[in-house]
């Protein structure tokens, strides 16, 4: 046999060799793709689609909320999902929500996903169920201590609102991008609470934390994703492309800046002057850990408490407030409407104040339906079953990621009348006097771990919207026409918009 003849022997034999790992690989993964599909079955586990091996059910997923929307209209109340090596139960129905949410066994968190790359000392998000009862109950009257639903936080978010509506009268009139001064000035608010100050929108500190904040939440979406794949981290070049890398290093430099602001804190403590809430948890601290060294009241359970309580309070209301008024500039003569019953009761100079609420029935509906039609966390923060659980006749063991499709509560024909259209009365009562919220409405989620700022937002909310609304005219630039597209970040975001503010005679 001539060295050719040898050479191309050996090439088919290789070949031959490489085929049949291949072939052998295949055949793995199908019969451990089936075999974890009869376990699912074995174990009672809800029905839901296959999915891929390995990959399971993630190749087909392109917009998580909406697509596991048509997965329930397809598979019922409570469906399971492979998503890549975890099991995802996603609870649809709206009873079986409800049910869930107030249910001690899916108090839980995920053990990993975002939050875990971002701030693994979490009290709110992370699946440390004693630190977050601890901290939860000291968060709350913290909050209430230092004046939250009480005239003084009230004061100091409506001198931020006057900030704010000085930029957009600066304007003139002329298209402008609402969120440049409306995430400074959101911020703000929390930053005023919890560090005791407020920063000029042009302040460097100011502008560091927006822009590492916003490069955080852009990449947070890639991130998800890494949660299903935790060896996805580990492979420098994937991590980078998808963004995760920046994310995390984003959150990183906040985390570092906090922790200095912390250090000035300490330095200046006083305990007969509690400035913010960082004083607060500094002399809980102090009184606690020399009785008990392993209280949750440390170092790093302060920083993750200021790092949760400044990207849910920054990024949910100011998605929320963008929503409002694209909404209202989409449906002019709604406008019109919110706009009488603000003269009405608040006349065309006077500050809102957040007790008008209860006299403003139909502006009060406006954000609520908002709040329902665009449901701006609508798989709800994910939870984790803290030991076998069993609902609507199913299995859910322990460990289990579980999702609440709160889009589909927002948007069930069995409960909302013409759910799809956007009825901005449809939350009055019959007397037209005040509104009604029912248990199927649940923006903030519900039960033991419904948001805890749940009353500064809508306080928030409602005084910046009546606020712009008392002053301006809000309409599109001339041609333009609404399209309500957006997409999920950390929050359901409307893509990038412009409006103008016509100031009011």
């Amino acid at each position: 046999m001539s060295q050719v003849q040898t050479s191309i022997w050996a090439f088919v034999t290789r070949a031959r060799a490489f085929e049949s790992e291949i072939l052998i690989a295949l055949v793995v993964l199908v019969v451990s793709y089936f075999l974890l599909n009869a376990w699912r079955e074995r174990r009672n586990l809800p029905p839901g689609p296959y999915g891929l091996p390995i990959a399971g059910y993630i190749p087909f997923i392109s917009d998580p909320f909406w697509d596991f929307h048509k997965l329930g209209e397809k598979y019922g109340d409570i469906f399971s999902v492979n998503m890549g090596s975890q099991t995802v139960v996603c609870l649809h129905g709206v009873e079986a929500i409800k049910e869930a949410l107030a249910r001690p066994d899916f108090l839980g968190r995920p053990i990993s996903g975002p939050m875990k790359l971002f701030n693994e000392d979490s009290v709110f998000f992370m699946n440390d169920v004693h630190k977050w009862r601890e901290q939860r109950r000291f968060v709350l009257q913290s909050m209430r201590d230092l004046g939250l639903g009480k005239t003084q936080t009230e004061g100091e978010i409506m001198d931020e609102i006057h900030h704010f509506l000085d930029i957009l009268r600066d304007h003139n009139g002329t298209p402008m991008d609402l969120n440049k001064p409306l995430t400074p000035s959101m911020s703000n608010n929390i930053c005023t609470l919890v560090f005791g100050k407020r920063y000029e929108y042009e302040d460097p500190d100011r502008v560091f934390l927006d822009e590492n904040f916003e490069m955080g939440i852009e990449g947070f979406d890639q991130t998800s994703i890494a949660g299903f794949f935790p060896w996805l981290l580990k492979i420098p070049v994937v991590s980078n492309f998808m963004a995760i890398d920046q994310a995390v290093q984003a959150f990183q430099n906040i985390k570092t800046f906090f922790k200095a602001v912390i250090t000035k804190h300490r330095n200046t403590f006083d305990p007969k002057n509690m400035r913010d809430f960082i004083d607060r948890f500094i002399n809980e601290q102090n009184s606690k850990q020399p009785k008990d060294p392993n209280t949750t009241f440390n170092d790093d359970t302060l920083v993750g408490n200021v790092l949760d309580l400044f990207s849910a309070g920054s990024e949910t209301v100011r998605t929320s407030i963008m929503w409002c008024i694209y909404v209202v500039s989409a449906f002019p003569q709604y406008q019109e409407k919110v706009k009488e019953e603000i003269l009405e009761v608040m006349g065309p100079d006077r500050d809102a104040e957040y007790q008008d609420l209860k006299s403003m029935p139909f502006t009060h509906s406006f954000i609520l339906e908002v709040m329902r039609w665009k449901t701006i966390i609508p798989l709800n923060v994910p939870r984790c079953t803290l030991s076998d659980a069993k609902i609507c006749g199913y299995h859910i063991p322990k460990n289990v990621t579980v999702l609440f499709n709160l889009w589909n509560a927002h948007h069930d024909p069995n409960y909302w009348t013409d759910p799809e259209s956007f009825i901005p009365d449809r939350f009055i009562t019959k007397d037209g006097k005040s509104v009604s919220r029912p248990a199927h409405f649940m923006p903030f989620s519900a039960g033991k771990r419904v948001c805890p700022g749940e009353p500064m937002a809508i306080m928030e909310m409602f005084l910046y919207f009546t606020s712009i609304l008392q002053k301006f005219q809000v309409v599109f630039p001339d041609g333009y026409k609404p399209t309500f597209q957006a997409a999920m970040k950390a929050t359901y975001r409307l893509d990038p918009y412009k409006v103008r503010f016509l100031a009011r005679s």
